[in-house]
């Protein structure tokens, strides 16, 4: 399965590690694929104005529409059928006529016919520089979606995930279909227990991990570097540990990307590789999947997974087999005892002030604006109908929920209640999503240049910040 999204299709039933990593592959040209976006020119910048327009009214119409998606986040054959199918008999005015692309072939697709008014009548976009881009062309949605599902509907999706659309100050012109806690890491307990070890609570505990596992040929965590998207990743999470939100804030100009805070964070980068945490040569030879076989092959004995990893467990013993934890408190970070809720599999001995995950929506639903009568009704009720709790039913066993009320199928008790730790920690967790393409490379550039040649974290992202201030005021 190729959904483009950071998670593995969720389904009860086995799942193949080459449908798992299509999945990785795909997201890893996503993350920094929306570059395209801004860097080839395309639209104006929208402003929150330009979405804030109040919605026009729905009028059901009389006979059968035919609703155009586009997307690159759609299931593979049979889900696909199945899915489309549960939407029909929910709105059976409606008929849904699906276009998936390949996540590189979409974003040229949408530069071109988003403004032309040539594109589907409702869209996926990913949050962040994609959904900033496409902005102004989107229908507005908030008194839909009050009336639809109360005034309380932002209570009935789970922390964070609207809140992640609505950080790039846009207005709400999309729902949260899919949502994901990224950054947890998933643990291969047999592994651990086989070398007398167990989940980390410090990082000489986690570190200590990798002279146990070499006689078996494994690592203590296994690290996809060659691809760039996932060392964003890390430091957004590491940087969290002296200053919450201060990439976030840096990349709005509320803050400097040389900050201490990322400036510690890179150093631990760099520091990382030096203590040999990782497999070899991450960010010469490691990609993604590579990253990830090493961890499904039980050659690492922890990766960074998350809610949306969840899919990975249902094959063979991994129910049983694997854990989840946070990374454990950065040597020298200051103490924020921010969690919520204690690791049900580490309650009496987990770190006080562990490393924050993060979160994305990773896929939000949107309709355009400026559809005729009986479009503007199909193209409501799709979104509606996707982000309510009958649409998510149907699609949790191929993606992660949005909804608060709405979990993946055949997990066991244990798996249950790591399940909802995770999205517990949504509320605490950061932002990992750019509003601009090109922050997001010179971070990657900065990383590659402080981690592969030892280059000054501070003066590298002096010239992040340089980038950064170009974006937001070209």
């Amino acid at each position: 399965m190729s959904t483009g999204t950071p998670l593995s299709p969720l389904t009860g039933s086995p799942l193949s590690r080459r449908r798992l990593l299509g999945v990785g592959a795909a997201i890893a040209g996503a993350a920094v694929g929306s570059g395209v976006l801004s860097a080839c020119g395309g639209s104006p910048r929208p402003t929150a104005a330009s979405s804030s327009k109040s919605a026009p009214a729905l009028v059901k119409p009389n006979g059968k529409v035919t609703l155009t998606l586009w997307t690159w986040a759609w299931p593979e054959a049979p889900a696909d059928a199945e899915l489309q199918k549960a939407f029909e008999t929910a709105v059976p005015e409606v008929t849904l006529s699906v276009k998936k692309f390949p996540y590189p072939d979409y974003t040229t697709a949408l530069r071109t016919g988003v403004p032309n008014g040539t594109a589907g009548d409702v869209l996926h976009l990913q949050t962040g520089s994609m959904i900033k881009q496409y902005a102004q062309y989107l229908a507005p949605l908030e008194s839909y979606t009050a009336e639809a599902f109360g005034e309380d509907w932002r209570s009935q999706f789970l922390s964070g995930s609207v809140e992640e659309i609505e950080a790039s100050k846009v207005g709400l012109v999309a729902l949260p279909q899919q949502f994901s806690v990224g950054g947890v890491m998933f643990a291969n307990n047999k592994l651990l227990s086989s070398v007398g070890g167990a989940l980390p609570t410090s990082y000489d505990q986690y570190l200590a991990l990798s002279p146990k596992l070499a006689p078996k040929n494994a690592v203590a965590a296994s690290w996809g570097a060659k691809d760039d998207w996932p060392n964003t990743d890390y430091l957004v999470q590491f940087a969290s540990q002296w200053s919450p939100g201060i990439v976030a804030k840096a990349e709005a100009g509320e803050a400097s990307f040389a900050d201490d805070a990322i400036v510690q964070a890179m150093k631990f980068m760099q520091r990382t590789l030096k203590d040999k945490l990782w497999n070899a040569a991450p960010f010469a030879t490691t990609a993604f999947p590579d990253a990830y076989n090493l961890f499904f092959n039980g050659k690492a004995a922890s990766a960074s997974l998350g809610t949306w990893g969840v899919g990975a467990l249902y094959e063979g013993s991994r129910l049983d087999d694997w854990g989840a934890f946070l990374w454990p408190t950065l040597p020298d970070a200051n103490p924020d005892p921010w969690l919520p809720a204690a690791n049900p599999e580490m309650a009496s001995d987990t770190s006080k002030s562990p490393v924050r995950p993060w979160r994305t929506v990773n896929v939000a639903t949107a309709m355009r604006s400026g559809l005729d009568p009986d479009k503007q009704w199909a193209a409501w009720q799709f979104v509606r109908w996707s982000c309510s709790k009958e649409g998510q039913q149907a699609g949790a066993k191929i993606y992660s929920p949005s909804r608060v009320d709405v979990k993946p199928e055949g997990l066991n008790e244990r798996w249950n209640a790591l399940y909802d730790w995770q999205n517990s920690l949504s509320k605490f967790a950061e932002r990992r999503e750019f509003d601009y393409p090109e922050t997001r490379t010179a971070i990657q550039t900065a990383i590659s240049a402080c981690c592969v040649n030892n280059a000054d974290p501070a003066t590298e992202l002096k010239r992040v910040d340089a980038a950064a201030e170009r974006a937001r005021t070209r």
